[in-house]
């Protein structure tokens, strides 16, 4: 058995594309979910644990944590995946708002990173990722506190880098649209798929291997990799 890989919201898209990746190249595999779906039945059977988390309140964050820390002496990788993506209230709503996202983003990250450093430097190359998102370094008009908490999750990331090394190395992803939703309307499939510079939406496989990687390289901390498309070549 391999030491497992821990992939926060590993039961929806990228997540749970990551965790069949993994599961099915013989890589052992750890998830938190929040909500119970059929994706984590379909882990479980493939092999999983799958951990239900809440990691909306302090509380919810530090129970996972340690739920975390019971059932996992040694982790090889942990992937900080989960995220929560809502437009911005408006009004006295914002703060509340702006909270939720920075304790999803980067509270849990930094939590869940501090309390499982003894499992990481069980492993032999441990690594830590983090999936924030292209809007990090451009902002959004209409989700501020999202684009907001992806941008310190970048901070985290370096801040972390400084902090375990030369023990545990921490890089972080920023991709932009990698697969659409079934909702999304075809007008909206044509604008985002022409907002790059390669005009294509590549699926969840191109992320897979940019998370690769840097859990694998052995010389690489500190960094931001963008998968993009080469949307910023088309900006003013």
């Amino acid at each position: 058995m391999t030491d497992p890989i821990l992939i926060t919201g590993g039961a929806t898209r990228l997540g749970f594309a990551l965790a069949n990746y993994y599961l099915n190249h013989g890589q052992s595999v750890v998830i938190t979910y929040r909500s119970p779906r059929p994706q984590v039945e379909q882990l479980t059977d493939l092999g999983a644990l799958c951990i239900q988390a809440d990691f909306s309140t302090d509380d919810g964050v530090y129970a996972a944590a340690q739920e975390l820390q019971d059932k996992c002496p040694v982790l090889n990788s942990i992937v900080h995946n989960a995220s929560s993506w809502f437009t911005d209230p408006g009004g006295r709503q914002n703060l509340d708002h702006l909270a939720l996202m920075m304790r999803v983003h980067v509270g849990a990250p930094m939590v869940l990173t501090e309390m499982l450093v003894p499992a990481l430097l069980g492993s032999d190359n441990p690594s830590v990722i983090h999936l924030s998102d292209h809007v990090a370094n451009r902002g959004s008009d209409q989700h501020m506190a999202y684009a907001a908490s992806k941008s310190a999750m970048l901070n985290l990331t370096k801040s972390q880098a400084k902090k375990y090394a030369p023990g545990i190395r921490v890089n972080a992803l920023c991709p932009a649209l990698l697969e659409f939703r079934d909702a999304d309307d075809p007008a909206y499939r044509e604008r985002a798929q022409n907002k790059s510079a390669l005009k294509i939406v590549p699926g969840f496989d191109v992320a897979i291997e940019a998370i690769c990687y840097p859990q694998t390289n052995r010389y690489t901390t500190g960094s931001v990799l963008p998968l993009d498309g080469g949307r910023p070549l088309g900006m003013p």
